[in-house]
């Protein structure tokens, strides 16, 4: 007979032998890219939004695996500066589409020219992914898009007998019979602090024919048309029609009492839409123009998606990003913050077309001005926040103050050159 030779494996022998196995069944366990994605929070479900959005993908193949970081956006620059010193920030990145040239300066952003593919850019409304682009190259993607419209509590009009303004003047006129209905009532809601402060301004501002900066690229806050676009303002809050601490009022604060039924007027985006529906459904509200000055006009703003020039996954980022922004996954980003769509399928369709609150959003669109992408915009929004604040307060003239904060961006300005 036969002898049978007998072997024996030992422990270390047999784990490197199931370790070999595994890797020859799954090639990519040990090799896995890990994507950070940092999130903007503009609602309190946009964070949930996303990590469903970063799981679903997870789940759908076994080479990348996303990491969502929600952040609020008043933390979000300081946050992302102080990662870029310490070389920890992440692979993707929502901000501000203003914030894009400051970075784009600094090298630490990713051009996506080679790494996104016609079709995918093909994908976004052309008006949105122009801004993305700066001397020829694309640094980023449009991820939210707004046109702000003036909100207005139709149960306030009605009992006050008000009638939805069309002009500044109308207006104050609505805002004063709101206002005197309760002590707790408000007539307009003015945002007087913290980021996008300046932004509330700018309402008034370009209504009355104003700008940012002349064709020379001087500052011109100082302006005949910003100073009247101030003074506009000025009406509101000397007739006692806003709302009480204004000038420690966030857009989120402002947004709050909005939602509590106390204030009859905001000018705000679409997100409002998203959070009255989740936070306070049962309150009747309709959606027009921005009152006119001189001109009607509005704020336009997108915020970005940027990919960061030292993450080491780009390939994975982008394949992430391409998942994201499919029409099922917009759809429903869309639906539940308010926005205006950035992609061409999701803005055509009729949830959004036949949307009559929507409406006012997509007419503003067609009159919307845009902050110019310059570098130091931040700092010089500090100039103009400080300025109006003084004025606000009553410890300053617009005639003062603006031409102030003018000078201070044009020093600025000139430091880039």
């Amino acid at each position: 007979m036969k002898k049978v030779r007998k072997f024996t494996w030992s422990m270390a022998t047999i784990g490197l032998m199931v370790s070999l196995a595994l890797i020859t069944m799954c090639p990519t366990a040990f090799g896995m890219d890990t994507v950070r994605f940092r999130t903007a929070n503009y609602s309190g479900g946009t964070g949930s939004y996303y990590q469903d959005v970063a799981k679903a993908f997870n789940a759908s193949q076994t080479e990348i695996k996303v990491i969502v970081e929600p952040l609020a956006w008043e933390n979000m620059m300081q946050k992302l500066n102080s990662e870029i010193q310490s070389h920890t920030q992440p692979d993707l990145s929502i901000i501000a589409t203003r914030w894009m040239i400051d970075f784009v300066k600094d090298d630490v952003l990713a051009q996506l020219d080679e790494l996104i593919s016609p079709e995918f850019k093909a994908s976004f409304v052309p008006t949105f992914m122009g801004l993305q682009v700066y001397k020829g190259h694309t640094y980023a993607l449009p991820v939210a898009a707004s046109a702000r419209a003036m909100f207005y509590n139709q149960d306030l009009f009605e009992k006050a007998g008000a009638t939805v303004p069309a002009t500044w003047d109308e207006a104050l006129v609505a805002a004063k019979k709101i206002s005197a209905l309760d002590d707790s009532i408000s007539g307009l809601g003015i945002q007087g602090a913290e980021i996008d402060m300046e932004a509330y301004w700018f309402y008034s501002l370009w209504t009355h024919g104003g700008q940012l900066f002349y064709a020379n690229g001087k500052s011109a806050v100082g302006s005949p048309q910003a100073i009247a676009a101030t003074k506009t303002y000025l009406k509101f809050i000397k007739a006692g029609v806003v709302q009480d601490g204004m000038t420690s009022h966030s857009r989120y604060d402002v947004e709050r009492i909005f939602r509590s039924g106390k204030m009859g007027m905001i000018l705000d985006g679409p997100w409002l839409r998203g959070s009255i529906a989740k936070e306070a459904p049962d309150l009747k509200y309709g959606v027009a123009n921005i009152p006119a000055g001189v001109k009607t006009a509005t704020y336009g703003v997108t915020d970005s998606l940027v990919m960061f020039e030292a993450s080491k996954v780009k390939k994975s980022a982008m394949k992430f990003l391409e998942y994201a922004f499919n029409h099922e996954n917009r759809m429903l980003f869309n639906k539940n913050e308010g926005f205006i769509p950035v992609i061409n399928s999701v803005i055509d369709d009729p949830y959004f077309t036949g949307d009559p609150k929507m409406k006012a959003f997509l007419d503003m669109g067609k009159v919307a001005e845009f902050v110019p992408l310059v570098p130091g915009w931040e700092e010089m929004a500090d100039y103009i926040k400080t300025a109006l604040q003084q004025i606000y307060l009553g410890k300053a003239a617009p005639e003062d103050a603006l031409p102030k904060a003018a000078k201070q961006i044009d020093r600025l300005m000139s430091s880039f050159k």
